[in-house]
């Protein structure tokens, strides 16, 4: 009896959900520790108060868990378990905003039919939320984006169609077109590239890549895309090989050099240069775009994060780009900083490890305003 009491014990602590067990009174009789950090209540402060002192749970109806008419109240008349499937906690020992919870209610019963106490489960469904609505924040974004390109494509598909053109014009018409299909390109696989690294999809491949290769590449695909602006491309001679993987390393100077040329005005000079470290290749993308204001750059790395600011919001984008650029720099080992001047530029610092350096720093973001 006494291992089964341990065990028993164990499993009521150790037990991944909140749990509560009251009286038939509704009166506290223990919590685990799951609950007492949920709640913000001690087992020795909890212990013999209502229930209603310390779990202040409503549905989104506003009906209390621990009212006359709620769910626990309900389980210990009626002997029944009761389920709920979306409910705020209100943290009252706390300033802390509500925590989204789902619960239900299980009578105990030791002898006979009617309830002696009962067990309230309470489980913490923020994180399972915040991935419904990161889908739903993403979907959302998609469709907005994808429906401007797919708009101009119809227009200028029609005119082609409908009109008798020069050449000229038809080919001016073809090469917008064909900018708003590499438009929808890019968002379709920034949407993919985020789909795989939220569900943990992209694998490492960590092998020796030359960067000044990766980096010749990645000036001649966004040249096209410049429209006005300058683009110099500096590397130096015998510059080092990093350890990382050649796509992801183009993907990373690429959308960075993109958001660079998205918030520059044509006549702008824009700037991808590298530079050789003691353990570390670091690359540095500058512009002398709208900047970034301070109190914006703590977020910026964030997904789907747009600054309130007009300069930024006249330009199109799902703020995806840069979420992506922190989480492939972390995959490759590496740090990415920036600093910025709000109406004067930016410049991003990416730094990646050496191939012949076997230490691989810890992958970290820093924002710094000046």
């Amino acid at each position: 009896m006494a291992r089964e009491r341990t065990l028993s014990e164990q499993a009521f602590e150790q037990f991944p959900q909140a749990l509560v067990i009251v009286d038939r009174e509704a009166t506290v009789i223990s919590l685990n520790e799951v609950a007492e950090r949920l709640t913000g209540w001690a087992q020795r402060d909890a212990a013999g108060r209502p229930a209603a002192d310390i779990l202040e749970v409503r549905t989104e109806t506003g009906v209390n868990l621990c009212a006359p008419n709620g769910a626990l109240r309900r389980a210990l008349r009626l002997g029944t378990g009761i389920n709920t499937h979306f409910a705020y906690l209100f943290r009252l020992r706390t300033s802390d905003d509500p925590v989204r919870v789902s619960y239900s209610v299980s009578p105990l019963r030791l002898k006979g039919k009617t309830p002696d106490g009962a067990v309230i489960a309470i489980h913490d469904v923020t994180p399972e939320l915040e991935t419904i609505e990161a889908r739903d924040a993403l979907m959302l974004a998609a469709s907005h984006e994808l429906k401007t390109p797919l708009t101009t494509l119809k227009g200028l598909s029609e005119l082609l169609l409908d009109f008798d053109l020069t050449e000229a014009q038809r080919r001016e018409l073809l090469q917008d077109l064909h900018g708003q299909a590499d438009r929808m390109e890019k968002l379709i696989g920034d949407i993919l590239a985020v789909s795989r690294i939220d569900s943990g999809r992209i694998s490492v491949d960590l092998a020796r890549v030359d960067a000044d290769d990766v980096i010749k590449h990645v000036c001649d695909e966004v040249r096209p895309m410049l429209k006005g602006r300058t683009l110099t491309c500096r590397v130096p001679e015998n510059l080092p090989a990093i350890m990382g993987e050649a796509r992801k390393l183009h993907q990373i100077l690429v959308n960075l050099l993109t958001n660079a040329i998205k918030y520059s005005e044509p006549g702008t000079q824009i700037t991808l240069s590298a530079h050789s470290e003691p353990s570390a290749v670091r690359f540095e993308v500058s512009d002398q775009g709208v900047g970034i204001r301070r109190e914006h750059m703590p977020r910026l790395f964030e997904k789907f994060y747009r600054a309130d600011d007009p300069a930024v919001r006249r330009t199109s984008g799902t703020g995806l780009g840069l979420y992506i650029v922190r989480s492939l720099v972390a995959m490759l080992g590496g740090q990415v900083h920036v600093r910025s001047r709000h109406g004067k530029g930016s410049v991003f610092i990416v730094t990646l490890p050496r191939a012949e350096t076997t230490a691989r720093p810890r992958a970290r973001v820093a924002a710094v305003a000046h």
